[in-house]
Protein backbone atom coordinates (compact mmCIF):
# COMPACT_ATOMS: atom_id res chain seq x y z
CA UNK A 1 0.00 0.00 0.00
CA UNK A 2 1.34 3.41 -0.94
CA UNK A 3 1.91 6.87 0.52
CA UNK A 4 3.02 10.30 -0.73
CA UNK A 5 5.49 12.97 0.26
CA UNK A 6 4.20 16.47 -0.37
CA UNK A 7 6.66 19.24 -1.23
CA UNK A 8 5.58 22.83 -1.76
CA UNK A 9 6.84 24.44 -4.95
CA UNK A 10 6.39 27.89 -6.43
CA UNK A 11 3.06 27.81 -8.16
CA UNK A 12 2.04 24.34 -7.03
CA UNK A 13 2.49 21.23 -4.97
CA UNK A 14 4.59 18.22 -5.90
CA UNK A 15 3.39 14.79 -4.83
CA UNK A 16 6.31 12.44 -4.62
CA UNK A 17 5.17 8.83 -4.49
CA UNK A 18 7.55 7.03 -2.15
CA UNK A 19 6.98 4.29 0.35
CA UNK A 20 3.68 3.00 1.60
CA UNK A 21 0.41 4.85 1.78
CA UNK A 22 -0.91 3.12 4.89
CA UNK A 23 2.18 1.32 6.02
CA UNK A 24 5.64 2.17 7.21
CA UNK A 25 8.54 1.61 4.79
CA UNK A 26 9.42 -2.08 4.76
CA UNK A 27 12.71 -3.03 6.37
CA UNK A 28 15.62 -3.71 4.07
CA UNK A 29 16.80 -7.28 3.75
CA UNK A 30 19.84 -6.62 5.91
CA UNK A 31 17.60 -5.49 8.79
CA UNK A 32 15.39 -8.58 9.08
CA UNK A 33 17.14 -10.70 11.72
CA UNK A 34 14.07 -12.92 12.12
CA UNK A 35 13.70 -13.47 8.37
CA UNK A 36 15.59 -16.15 6.47
CA UNK A 37 17.51 -14.56 3.62
CA UNK A 38 15.83 -16.94 1.19
CA UNK A 39 12.39 -15.59 2.09
CA UNK A 40 13.53 -12.00 1.63
CA UNK A 41 15.04 -12.97 -1.72
CA UNK A 42 11.72 -14.52 -2.77
CA UNK A 43 9.85 -11.35 -1.80
CA UNK A 44 12.27 -9.21 -3.81
CA UNK A 45 11.93 -11.56 -6.78
CA UNK A 46 8.14 -11.23 -6.75
CA UNK A 47 7.91 -7.45 -6.35
CA UNK A 48 7.03 -5.11 -9.20
CA UNK A 49 9.88 -4.41 -11.62
CA UNK A 50 10.52 -1.89 -14.36
CA UNK A 51 10.05 -4.60 -17.00
CA UNK A 52 6.50 -5.19 -15.73
CA UNK A 53 5.39 -1.66 -16.64
CA UNK A 54 4.24 -0.25 -20.00
CA UNK A 55 7.05 1.05 -22.19
CA UNK A 56 5.06 4.08 -23.33
CA UNK A 57 6.09 5.84 -20.11
CA UNK A 58 9.68 6.52 -19.06
CA UNK A 59 9.61 5.18 -15.52
CA UNK A 60 12.13 6.13 -12.85
CA UNK A 61 12.43 4.88 -9.27
CA UNK A 62 11.86 6.75 -6.01
CA UNK A 63 13.16 5.44 -2.70
CA UNK A 64 11.07 5.07 0.45
CA UNK A 65 10.80 8.06 2.76
CA UNK A 66 11.45 8.25 6.48
CA UNK A 67 8.83 7.37 9.07
CA UNK A 68 7.73 9.58 11.96
CA UNK A 69 6.45 8.47 15.35
CA UNK A 70 3.05 9.84 14.35
CA UNK A 71 2.98 7.57 11.32
CA UNK A 72 3.91 4.58 13.47
CA UNK A 73 0.98 5.44 15.72
CA UNK A 74 -1.35 5.68 12.72
CA UNK A 75 -0.23 2.25 11.53
CA UNK A 76 -0.99 0.72 14.92
CA UNK A 77 -4.38 2.47 14.99
CA UNK A 78 -5.21 1.06 11.57
CA UNK A 79 -4.19 -2.43 12.69
CA UNK A 80 -6.39 -2.16 15.79
CA UNK A 81 -9.27 -1.05 13.56
CA UNK A 82 -8.79 -4.00 11.19
CA UNK A 83 -8.76 -6.42 14.13
CA UNK A 84 -12.32 -5.33 14.87
CA UNK A 85 -13.29 -6.15 11.27
CA UNK A 86 -11.88 -9.68 11.31
CA UNK A 87 -8.83 -11.78 12.19
CA UNK A 88 -5.56 -10.35 10.87
CA UNK A 89 -1.83 -10.91 11.20
CA UNK A 90 0.46 -8.30 12.86
CA UNK A 91 1.21 -6.86 9.39
CA UNK A 92 -1.70 -7.49 6.99
CA UNK A 93 -0.48 -6.61 3.48
CA UNK A 94 2.15 -4.29 4.98
CA UNK A 95 -0.15 -2.24 7.21
CA UNK A 96 2.54 -1.83 9.86
CA UNK A 97 5.56 -2.47 7.65
CA UNK A 98 7.44 -4.52 10.23
CA UNK A 99 8.76 -8.10 10.16
CA UNK A 100 9.05 -10.30 13.22
CA UNK A 101 7.30 -13.25 14.82
CA UNK A 102 4.77 -14.68 12.38
CA UNK A 103 5.79 -12.04 9.79
CA UNK A 104 8.88 -13.50 8.13
CA UNK A 105 9.49 -10.64 5.69
CA UNK A 106 8.01 -7.35 4.50
CA UNK A 107 9.72 -6.04 1.37
CA UNK A 108 8.65 -3.13 -0.84
CA UNK A 109 9.50 -2.48 -4.46
CA UNK A 110 10.76 0.93 -5.55
CA UNK A 111 7.97 3.34 -6.42
CA UNK A 112 8.06 3.77 -10.18
CA UNK A 113 6.83 7.10 -11.54
CA UNK A 114 6.66 9.01 -14.82
CA UNK A 115 9.87 11.01 -15.26
CA UNK A 116 8.07 13.47 -17.55
CA UNK A 117 5.69 14.49 -14.75
CA UNK A 118 7.96 16.87 -12.88
CA UNK A 119 5.23 18.50 -10.79
CA UNK A 120 3.36 15.49 -9.42
CA UNK A 121 5.60 12.49 -10.24
CA UNK A 122 2.41 10.67 -11.20
CA UNK A 123 1.27 8.26 -12.43
CA UNK A 124 3.14 5.83 -10.19
CA UNK A 125 3.16 2.12 -9.46
CA UNK A 126 4.62 -0.02 -6.69
CA UNK A 127 4.17 -3.23 -4.74
CA UNK A 128 4.85 -4.81 -1.37
CA UNK A 129 5.31 -8.50 -0.52
CA UNK A 130 4.77 -9.89 2.98
CA UNK A 131 5.63 -13.47 3.94
CA UNK A 132 3.81 -15.05 6.86
CA UNK A 133 4.36 -18.42 8.51
CA UNK A 134 1.18 -20.04 7.16
CA UNK A 135 -1.12 -19.77 4.17
CA UNK A 136 -4.08 -19.94 6.55
CA UNK A 137 -3.09 -16.54 7.93
CA UNK A 138 -2.63 -14.94 4.51
CA UNK A 139 -6.10 -16.10 3.45
CA UNK A 140 -7.53 -14.73 6.69
CA UNK A 141 -5.88 -11.34 6.04
CA UNK A 142 -7.32 -11.28 2.52
CA UNK A 143 -10.79 -12.13 3.80
CA UNK A 144 -10.68 -9.31 6.35
CA UNK A 145 -9.40 -6.74 3.83
CA UNK A 146 -12.30 -7.78 1.59
CA UNK A 147 -14.92 -6.92 4.22
CA UNK A 148 -16.72 -3.59 4.08
CA UNK A 149 -15.48 -2.56 7.53
CA UNK A 150 -11.89 -2.43 6.31
CA UNK A 151 -12.62 0.54 4.04
CA UNK A 152 -13.09 2.94 6.94
CA UNK A 153 -9.88 1.72 8.66
CA UNK A 154 -7.70 2.15 5.58
CA UNK A 155 -9.27 5.42 4.41
CA UNK A 156 -8.77 7.01 7.83
CA UNK A 157 -5.08 6.05 7.77
CA UNK A 158 -4.70 7.34 4.22
CA UNK A 159 -6.16 10.78 5.02
CA UNK A 160 -4.27 11.15 8.30
CA UNK A 161 -0.95 10.20 6.68
CA UNK A 162 -1.53 12.68 3.86
CA UNK A 163 -2.17 15.49 6.31
CA UNK A 164 0.89 14.54 8.37
CA UNK A 165 3.07 14.74 5.26
CA UNK A 166 2.00 18.25 4.34
CA UNK A 167 -0.91 17.71 1.97
CA UNK A 168 -2.91 20.37 3.76
CA UNK A 169 -5.96 20.13 5.95
CA UNK A 170 -9.54 19.28 5.13
CA UNK A 171 -8.60 16.32 2.95
CA UNK A 172 -11.50 14.05 2.15
CA UNK A 173 -11.06 10.37 1.40
CA UNK A 174 -13.39 7.75 0.03
CA UNK A 175 -13.04 4.09 -0.87
CA UNK A 176 -14.98 1.44 -2.71
CA UNK A 177 -14.53 -2.13 -3.81
CA UNK A 178 -14.17 -2.78 -7.53
CA UNK A 179 -13.89 -6.10 -9.38
CA UNK A 180 -10.45 -7.66 -9.00
CA UNK A 181 -8.57 -9.52 -11.68
CA UNK A 182 -8.39 -13.05 -10.27
CA UNK A 183 -4.99 -14.37 -9.21
CA UNK A 184 -3.64 -16.53 -6.42
CA UNK A 185 -5.51 -18.12 -3.55
CA UNK A 186 -8.37 -17.16 -1.28
CA UNK A 187 -11.18 -15.55 -3.24
CA UNK A 188 -8.83 -14.52 -6.06
CA UNK A 189 -8.01 -11.04 -4.84
CA UNK A 190 -9.43 -7.75 -3.58
CA UNK A 191 -9.45 -4.41 -5.44
CA UNK A 192 -10.05 -1.15 -3.55
CA UNK A 193 -10.13 2.28 -5.17
CA UNK A 194 -9.28 5.19 -2.86
CA UNK A 195 -9.93 8.80 -3.87
CA UNK A 196 -8.53 11.87 -2.09
CA UNK A 197 -9.65 15.44 -2.61
CA UNK A 198 -9.44 18.80 -0.85
CA UNK A 199 -6.38 20.15 0.94
CA UNK A 200 -3.49 20.84 -1.44
CA UNK A 201 -5.15 18.66 -4.08
CA UNK A 202 -7.48 21.62 -4.55
CA UNK A 203 -4.48 23.71 -5.64
CA UNK A 204 -4.00 21.28 -8.51
CA UNK A 205 -7.74 21.21 -9.15
CA UNK A 206 -7.40 17.45 -9.01
CA UNK A 207 -8.42 14.29 -7.22
CA UNK A 208 -5.98 11.53 -6.51
CA UNK A 209 -6.95 7.98 -7.51
CA UNK A 210 -5.18 5.10 -5.82
CA UNK A 211 -6.16 1.62 -7.00
CA UNK A 212 -4.91 -1.03 -4.60
CA UNK A 213 -4.91 -4.76 -5.34
CA UNK A 214 -4.46 -7.47 -2.70
CA UNK A 215 -3.53 -11.08 -3.47
CA UNK A 216 -2.24 -14.17 -1.67
CA UNK A 217 -0.12 -17.01 -2.98
CA UNK A 218 0.52 -19.63 -0.34
CA UNK A 219 2.21 -17.91 2.60
CA UNK A 220 2.88 -14.71 0.60
CA UNK A 221 0.74 -11.57 0.51
CA UNK A 222 1.13 -9.24 -2.48
CA UNK A 223 -0.19 -5.67 -2.49
CA UNK A 224 0.04 -3.51 -5.63
CA UNK A 225 -0.69 0.19 -5.97
CA UNK A 226 -1.39 2.22 -9.12
CA UNK A 227 -1.80 5.95 -8.56
CA UNK A 228 -2.86 8.77 -10.88
CA UNK A 229 -4.49 12.20 -10.87
CA UNK A 230 -8.12 12.71 -11.95
CA UNK A 231 -8.57 9.15 -13.20
CA UNK A 232 -7.42 5.64 -12.49
CA UNK A 233 -4.26 4.46 -14.23
CA UNK A 234 -5.04 2.70 -17.50
CA UNK A 235 -6.62 -0.61 -16.33
CA UNK A 236 -5.01 -2.53 -19.19
CA UNK A 237 -1.59 -1.45 -17.93
CA UNK A 238 -2.48 -2.42 -14.36
CA UNK A 239 -3.82 -5.81 -15.42
CA UNK A 240 -0.67 -6.59 -17.41
CA UNK A 241 1.65 -5.61 -14.55
CA UNK A 242 -0.36 -7.56 -11.99
CA UNK A 243 -0.31 -10.68 -14.18
CA UNK A 244 3.50 -10.57 -14.41
CA UNK A 245 3.95 -10.09 -10.67
CA UNK A 246 1.52 -12.86 -9.77
CA UNK A 247 3.09 -15.24 -12.29
CA UNK A 248 6.36 -14.83 -10.40
CA UNK A 249 4.54 -15.32 -7.09
CA UNK A 250 3.11 -18.60 -8.36
CA UNK A 251 6.54 -19.71 -9.53
CA UNK A 252 8.23 -18.73 -6.24
CA UNK A 253 5.67 -19.90 -3.67
CA UNK A 254 3.83 -23.17 -3.25
CA UNK A 255 0.06 -22.87 -2.84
Amino acid sequence: MRRYLYVSLAGGVALFASGSLFALPALAAGHLPSSPSSVVAEAKAINLKLADLPTSIRWVAASAGTTSKAQVALAQKALACLKKVGPVSPDPFGTTGRAGGSVLADVSSPTWYDKASTLTQLPSASSEVVFLTTSTTTRSDLSTIGRSGSLACLTAQLVANSELQGAGTGIKGSARFLPAIRHGGGNGGVHIQFIESGGNFALLKAKLYDNEYFYVQGSAEVALSFINLNSALNPTWSASSIAKVMARAQAEVKS
